[in-house]
């Protein structure tokens, strides 16, 4: 996997929004957007999961519609179209008491 920098790709943004616009802006419209970008503009979160649930208690493999479910005893199912690549469903079924 290629390793990138976020700082270049948030200067690559700052560049292209710095240059001159393609519509001429008034002076007094001008003064209301700042490109300052600071640390609390972002938030981290996990958005990829690779590999099967934690502790894995039953599968199945349907070979028409291509779909693999993976599913554990706390109530996760996964399921993954086989064939196209980052195409996938992780489902988690509360437990009633």
């Amino acid at each position: 996997m290629k390793k990138f920098n976020i700082r270049k790709v948030l200067d690559g943004l700052k560049e292209v929004s710095s240059s001159t616009p393609s519509v001429q802006v008034g002076p007094q419209e001008n003064h209301l957007f700042h490109e300052t970008l600071q640390s609390d503009h972002f938030q981290l979160c996990k958005t990829v999961r690779h590999g099967f649930p934690y502790q894995p208690s039953s599968m199945a493999f349907d070979p028409v519609q291509k779909i693999l479910a993976i599913g554990t005893q706390s109530g996760a199912l996964r399921l993954q179209i086989k064939g196209l690549y980052g195409v996938e469903d992780l489902e988690v079924q509360e437990l009633c008491a």
